[in-house]
């Protein structure tokens, strides 16, 4: 039994280096109870990318569309978190920093700020992550010409939940 979990870690281990890693303890819900077929797993990790993908470009069209560039505005994707110089802000609590998936800038000012997700995927997590950060100090983004985009107070990230 100790060769069978010793060869799985070992093939876990190979597996992982192809894909972004979940947290341990999200690995470990993740994937419930022995024996795992690896051609699931493998399959699985690649699915749920494909569709976090295809959401997102859902959500931009929908955000061009609302947001066009000629009336000004720019959408900024994968937007970190920074302070009023430039530098990205960590949560002081876990030390790692915030990603955004979409935020809409005009005038230098950020009007809007979307993550995107799975109808049930709990962010309760990384909400309290952002707090954290903004509470911190990051409140800007780097635009595409470098320049910083304040956010104002009233401008929370709101959570875009799409199938």
């Amino acid at each position: 039994m100790f060769t069978e979990i010793k060869e799985l870690t070992n093939s876990l281990a190979e597996l992982s280096k192809k894909y972004d890693v979940l947290p341990e303890r999200e690995l470990n819900r993740s994937i419930g109870s022995f024996p795992i077929n690896l051609d699931d797993l493998s399959e699985g990790i690649l699915l749920n990318k494909e569709e976090g993908l295809r959401r997102e470009a859902e959500v931009k069209e929908e955000l061009e569309r609302k947001y066009p560039e000629s009336e000004g505005y720019e959408i900024v994707s994968e937007a970190y978190l920074r302070d009023s110089d430039g530098r990205i802000v960590r949560d002081p609590e876990t030390g790692t920093a915030r990603r955004i998936d979409f935020v809409v800038v005009k005038d230098g000012k950020v009007i809007d700020s979307i993550e995107v997700t799975s109808q049930t995927a709990d962010k309760t997590e990384q909400t309290a992550k952002e707090t954290r950060i903004r509470e911190s100090g990051g409140n800007y983004i780097r635009t595409a010409d470098g320049s910083l985009a304040e956010f104002p107070e009233n401008v929370q990230t709101r959570i875009e939940r799409k199938k």
